[in-house]
């Protein structure tokens, strides 16, 4: 269910009727992706593939928060928010998805400068609201990519697939081989460049630096055929790792729900051990 479109009452009603019921959050960026892409890619990306997600699993699909962590883009065009500035606005949604019914939390990230602030915030988040049974994830969706890029082939694919009416194609030029250097290999050596690329790219002002048009990939290879691919794989692979971890944290819940109902049993043997000491003892 898109809550974006959704009344009152049918959300009230979805809530109320399953009880694990699963909130999905996109969320993505404002910047640079080259001549040919719009500067909201990443969020468009993460709003579809949450959609998708949302359907499949019967979950509400929350409006996409289309501002992340940017600053590996200056000085080319980007609008970002700080790490805590993010951190807040997730444990305020959150806190309100739990006051109304929902308590687990699925943010979908289509930005990877977003990857480590989200990390961060969902294990603080996790252990503030512990006691309450709230779930909360974070899934960056290029880790299911064999090679992740930047404006480049998979992005591009993704866009052509999505809103092919925002892909100027016409803009793309001759790519420098170089700015591209870590996606060109196969195997480990493809691998290893592209840990290298992930690594340099935390750093402020690191893109224009490695790219000067923004573009890491090669988005003349793009097409929309491997856009609706990769949206299917990619989809699949993250409904598979939400499922995992909902049936993690469910046994982890059971197991903790178990030790408890131990210690109290313990107690109560121990107190009534005490007792009849006592009274053994009169």
């Amino acid at each position: 269910m898109n809550v974006t479109y959704a009344r009152d009452g049918e959300v009230r009603d979805t809530i109320k009727k399953n009880t694990r019921i699963k909130a999905i959050l996109p969320i993505g960026s404002l910047e640079q992706h080259g001549k040919h892409l719009p500067l909201a890619t990443d969020s468009i990306i993460a709003e579809h593939i949450a959609s998708i997600i949302a359907e499949r699993l019967n979950a509400l699909l929350l409006p996409a928060i289309g501002y992340g962590i940017s600053y590996e883009h200056e000085p080319l065009f980007n609008v970002s928010i700080s790490a805590s500035t993010l951190c807040m606005i997730i444990e305020d949604i959150c806190r309100s998805l739990a006051e109304n019914g929902v308590k687990r939390l699925i943010i979908l990230n289509g930005h990877y400068g977003n990857e480590h602030a989200l990390l961060s915030c969902v294990k603080e988040l996790a252990k503030k609201y512990m006691d309450r049974g709230i779930l909360i994830s974070s899934i960056t969706y290029s880790l299911f990519l064999e090679e992740p890029d930047h404006a480049g082939e998979n992005e591009t694919s993704l866009m052509l697939a999505i809103r092919p009416d925002l892909v100027n194609m016409d803009t793309v030029g001759v790519v420098d081989e170089l700015k591209y250097e870590g996606h060109r290999y196969k195997g480990e050596q493809s691998r290893l460049d592209s840990i290298s690329t992930s690594r340099i790219t935390l750093l402020p002002g690191s893109i224009s630096e490695i790219a000067s048009d923004g573009v890491i990939g090669n988005p003349k290879m793009a097409s929309k055929d491997r856009g609706y691919s990769l949206l299917e794989e990619i989809s699949a692979n993250i409904i598979k790792v939400i499922e995992e971890v909902e049936h993690m944290y469910e046994q982890m819940n059971s197991s903790s729900r178990s030790s408890s109902n131990n210690n109290n049993n313990r107690s109560k043997v121990q107190d009534d051990l005490y007792m009849q000491s006592t009274e053994d003892e009169r």
